[in-house]
């Protein structure tokens, strides 16, 4: 039997975990409700910075469990979700069976399931398979191919994990607003749940950047990699919060209040992507100039610290608009 979802084409994104949950939406009944730049803002992807303040190590941006950065986004678009239980490889034929049946079993609903480290060490999507072939058909950000049952024991990180929508929540489309909000200022505080204390999230993540530049030891495929993640994941956060006017666009104080305040926040936002995209040209991705060249490092650690003096400042302004909106007529 071939069961096979045809992917359709999408925007793209450096922040793997965003793009996946993006393309599974396209598979749902609200595949006319959200765009990217929606998806980025309400599960807060686009403004999540992690850093080794050591080397800027390329594993940053997905040192994090997949509930924070695949299942509770979900749930603030409107949709529940189930993992598989992951397990580490090589691992005996009945648990990569209970992972393919994993996959297959919401394929044949019509909604592809996410990976992990299919064909590299980031998030894709798993959209068909064909069980006389013995293959399943994934997509990742670096191809769109056959990926054969028993290469599940193979993959790079020696791990399998998966993750399936099972249902849809009533969502009320403030109330999504605020949990991101407070999952976005609770992030830019350095107090989201990580699996490395070793790594600086939110506005620490600047400063991390910054002692690794001062440091002298800078990864220049990690540091371009976060660069780029991060420096995407800004404009998306630019493009959402110019978004938000059009959006809340009554009468209501709340609705005042979302224009106001997001506005408002939006300047800062663009100073950050536009460091960052300076950044960027400097540290190209994939091989990162020369980062720990003193002048190079020099000019570096002035645009991140224009990055983090502007996000701190853009992300009391968030911070504000969450208080506001949580106040009770």
């Amino acid at each position: 039997m071939t069961e096979m979802i045809k992917e359709e084409q999408r925007d793209k994104t450096f922040t793997a975990a965003a793009g996946a949950i993006y393309a599974l939406l396209k598979y749902t009944s609200q595949k006319d409700m959200y765009t990217l730049t929606d998806v980025m803002g309400l599960t807060g992807h686009a403004f999540r910075i992690n850093i080794h303040p050591e080397d800027v190590s390329p594993a940053g941006p997905t040192m994090f469990s997949p509930t924070e950065l695949l299942e509770k986004g979900l749930n603030n678009l409107g949709f529940t979700a189930e993992q598989l239980h992951g397990f580490p490889t090589p691992a005996p034929p009945e648990k990569l069976e209970q992972a393919i049946r994993f996959a297959q079993e919401t394929i044949d609903r019509g909604i592809p399931a996410i990976g992990w480290s299919l064909f590299i060490p980031e998030f894709g999507v798993i959209y068909g398979y064909d069980d006389e072939k013995q293959e399943l058909y994934c997509s990742d950000p670096s191809k769109d191919g056959a990926l054969p049952y028993a290469k599940l024991n193979e993959l790079q990180l020696n791990f399998v994990f998966m993750l399936r929508i099972t249902g849809e929540l009533t969502l009320d489309p403030l109330d999504a607003l605020k949990t991101a909000l407070a999952g976005i200022v609770q992030f830019a505080r350095g107090e989201a749940p990580t699996l490395s204390d070793s790594f600086k999230h939110g506005l620490a993540g600047y400063d991390a950047w910054i002692q690794a530049f001062q440091g002298g030891n800078v990864n220049p495929f990690g540091n371009a990699y976060n660069a780029e993640v991060v420096g995407d994941a800004r404009e998306y956060a630019v493009r959402f919060l110019r978004s938000l006017p059009e959006r809340w666009a009554g009468d209501s104080r709340e609705e005042a209040v979302i224009r106001s305040l997001s506005q408002e926040a939006l300047p800062y936002f663009e100073q950050v992507a536009e460091a960052l995209r300076s950044f960027q040209l400097r540290f190209p991705h994939p091989h990162g100039g020369e980062p720990n060249d003193p002048v190079q490092a020099a000019e570096a650690i002035k645009l991140l610290t224009i990055a983090r003096d502007n996000e701190t400042a853009g992300i009391a302004v968030l911070e504000r608009l969450y208080e506001e909106l949580s106040k009770t007529e």
